[in-house]
């Protein structure tokens, strides 16, 4: 059981969660159950042949630490509950995720996300306790195992109202400016080494700089993080912001849910 929670704790590292961004140590516990009563080995850390089984586990993981209120109160019961479907699921299903969600949902524990919920991840801000789970579960292709950072794509270093001043931006526009310099739209998470290289750097930049060797990887980068939208200069700012929004936004109706891609979010 020790080498198990070890494992799972290592699993959990290659989706990013470590002892800062992992915001309920709980979730370890059904992970490590899963891998004891499986018989999983190391080899299902990084084995192909377990990677759809892996995607399983992290959705669910991500799923349940967005989700407000999951593992707080009736916790013993829950993971209780959770455990005996683990026990009970076939050795070679793999990880049992819809069991284990309706499992929950029968305890008020439900992973579905309505509305209001969706349009409150959005308004997450820089550094606080969810927002890396948001972005590593709206854009999966960094290397999550590596020292990752949630890097300002617009540097909040040139948000200054002097500087916003002297580039022309509009003095009724530049609170507008500095309220969303730290929203979830303008974040992305970058490796430690690109993160230093891109400083305080135009977004367009360093897009264009030697981090992007060929303008296949370049355009590849831009289209899978919704950079796509990206402006030439810093005036276009609040219309990238809006329009990353709405792109977040249809992400995560697609990976949290049915029932809340089918709700007409406030009415648009």
């Amino acid at each position: 059981m020790r080498a198990s929670l070890l494992r799972s704790a290592r699993l959990l590292a290659t989706f990013g969660l470590s002892e800062r961004t992992l915001t309920a140590d709980s979730v370890v516990i059904p992970l490590a159950y899963y891998l004891h009563s499986h018989g999983h080995d190391d080899a299902y850390i990084i084995s192909s042949a377990h990677s759809k089984d892996r995607v399983a586990v992290r959705s669910w993981v991500f799923r349940s630490l967005l989700k407000r209120g999951v593992w707080g109160s009736g916790l013993d019961t829950l993971l209780n509950r959770i455990c005996i479907v683990v026990r009970q699921s076939p050795p070679n299903d793999g990880f049992p995720a819809g069991d284990i969600e309706a499992a929950m949902a029968a305890r008020g524990k439900s992973l579905q996300f309505g509305p209001e919920e969706i349009e409150e991840l959005l308004d997450l801000q820089y550094s606080k306790a969810r927002t890396f789970a948001v972005l590593a579960l709206l854009y999966p292709g960094l290397n999550l195992s590596q020292d990752v950072h949630e890097d300002h794509i617009f540097p909040r270093s040139r948000f200054r109202r002097s500087a916003l001043t002297r580039m022309g931006i509009p003095a009724e526009k530049i609170e507008d400016y500095l309220v969303r310099a730290n929203g979830l739209p303008n974040l992305q998470l970058l490796a430690g080494t690109p993160n230093v290289e891109k400083s305080d750097a135009w977004p367009w930049e360093w897009l264009d700089g030697p981090h992007f060797p060929t303008a296949q990887t370049r355009e590849e980068y831009a289209t899978r993080n919704d950079l796509d939208l990206l402006p030439s200069e810093p005036v276009g700012f609040l219309d990238f912001y809006e329009g990353r929004r709405l792109r977040m936004r249809e992400r995560l109706l697609s990976v949290l849910g049915e029932s809340a891609a089918s709700t007409d979010v406030l009415g648009e």
